[in-house]
């Protein structure tokens, strides 16, 4: 059946502790609580924001689905597409058959990215993941790098040169390592709830604000979604 359906971000890197799931909850809050029908999907073995969602706090309001399985994520995520304006996929922290499944379904890829040489090298190697599942599903996927838990502006700065240089496209925003995302994920919460005024929760509202036009400003796709039996 052919029908609009909502928009699919999926985060995803083959280098855990980037900040994949952080991203991923914060920038669900902030959609769920600016009126957006959001949805999430946990696709990581380590189930950290199933752990987070079950804090009954803030993330909690949101649906989500636990499915690490492979052949099950594209029905998964169809179905919560077609009754949600966003579905948010937050990818296991290696690379596996699910990450590709779920990059063949997004709308756009963000790819978190700490200010290190091996972080870097993993971004390219998940851009070139995105460019095989565009070559394969014949549409172009975008994907965007993100710069995360950004201690030092300097190294941000190399890292960030270093994205542009090699094609990855990082976005003018970038997540500084803050204390109160790491209170957040005790709470199961997000900083623009806990502390709306702070420069987390200006991060993130920034962050969102510049990928909203790269999810949202295109025509709605048609698409004809596969449903598990």
């Amino acid at each position: 059946m052919k029908k609009t359906i909502g928009k699919i971000l999926v985060a995803a890197t083959g280098k855990g502790g980037a900040g994949k799931t952080t991203t991923v909850a914060c920038l669900a809050t902030h959609w769920h609580r600016s009126g957006r029908k959001v949805a999430l999907v946990d696709a990581d073995p380590n189930q950290t924001l199933t752990r987070w969602h079950a804090k009954g706090s803030s993330l909690s309001e949101i649906v989500l689905r636990t499915e690490t399985d492979e052949h099950a994520m594209i029905p998964t995520i169809a179905t919560l597409a077609e009754a949600h304006d966003v579905v948010l996929v937050d990818c296991a922290g290696f690379g596996n058959q699910a990450m590709v499944f779920a990059i063949g379904a997004a709308d756009l890829v963000l790819i978190p990215v700490m200010t290190d040489e091996a972080n870097v090298f993993e971004a390219l190697r998940t851009r070139k993941i995105v460019e095989s599942a565009s070559t394969l599903t014949r549409r172009a996927i975008p994907s965007r790098a993100l710069l995360c838990r950004v201690k030092r502006t300097t190294i941000a700065a190399h890292a960030r040169q270093q994205l542009i240089a090699l094609g990855a496209a990082p976005l003018d925003t970038q997540i500084y390592d803050r204390v109160i995302f790491q209170e957040a994920t005790f709470h199961g919460s997000s900083p623009n709830v806990i502390d709306p005024g702070s420069a987390a929760a200006g991060d993130i509202e920034q962050l969102a604000r510049e990928i909203e036009p790269l999810l949202w400003a295109a025509a709605p796709i048609e698409a004809v979604l596969v449903h598990a039996e």
